[in-house]
């Protein structure tokens, strides 16, 4: 590929001239390129284990029995009581057999997956 004439010449970086130079600078290039490769691997497992980790829970309420169950809707990080044991298909799940009867949090505000 030529340059053009009206074009101005592009800066080049230095690179040593010796083809020994150059083989060692293309090794050290593919090293931090293997160690990038793996840092965002381990991101993507990281954030994989974050989106599969519970992060609500209801907090059902006393109800006669009589009447359909109630509950609050909390979200990790919560200080209400209680832990996350429901992933975002079960929160789903809860909204539509409970549809009304579940409430969110007003101190976490806590949204189900969908918003």
């Amino acid at each position: 590929m030529s340059e053009s004439l009206s074009e101005p010449p592009r800066p080049r970086p230095s690179l040593p001239p010796a083809l020994a130079r150059l083989r060692t600078l293309a090794t050290w290039l593919e090293l931090r390129l293997g160690e990038v490769r793996a840092a965002i691997a381990e991101a993507e497992r990281v954030a994989a284990v974050e989106r599969a980790r519970p992060r609500w829970w209801v907090q059902w309420m006393r109800t006669p029995p009589d009447e359909p169950r109630r509950g609050v809707l909390h979200r990790a990080g919560c200080w209400c009581p209680g832990e996350p044991d429901l992933r975002a298909a079960d929160v789903r799940r809860v909204a539509a057999d409970h549809a009304g009867r579940v409430e969110t949090c007003l101190v976490c505000r806590a949204e189900g997956p969908d918003g």
